[in-house]
């Protein structure tokens, strides 16, 4: 689990649906500063957060969190 690349995942769905940041916080009961420390990869949402977006966003938890990190492979 790469936490920068969650972040872009999270970022890059959020954008691609035209949700603002704050209202992705608002229906997860998180700041919107929250939603920027998560996107940028500096702090991890808790289990019950990462559910809440991912049922926000319709996909599975695992899409957006535990996808294959490509980039690190060997």
């Amino acid at each position: 689990m790469n936490p920068k690349e969650n972040g872009k995942r999270l970022r890059e769905l959020r954008l691609a649906r035209g949700i603002s940041a704050a209202a992705l916080a608002d229906e997860i009961g998180v700041t919107e500063s929250a939603v920027f420390f998560y996107e940028a990869g500096e702090r991890t949402p808790r289990d019950d957060k990462k559910v809440a977006i991912a049922k926000f966003f319709g996909v599975p938890v695992a899409d957006i969190f535990f996808a294959d990190d490509t980039t690190n492979s060997c």
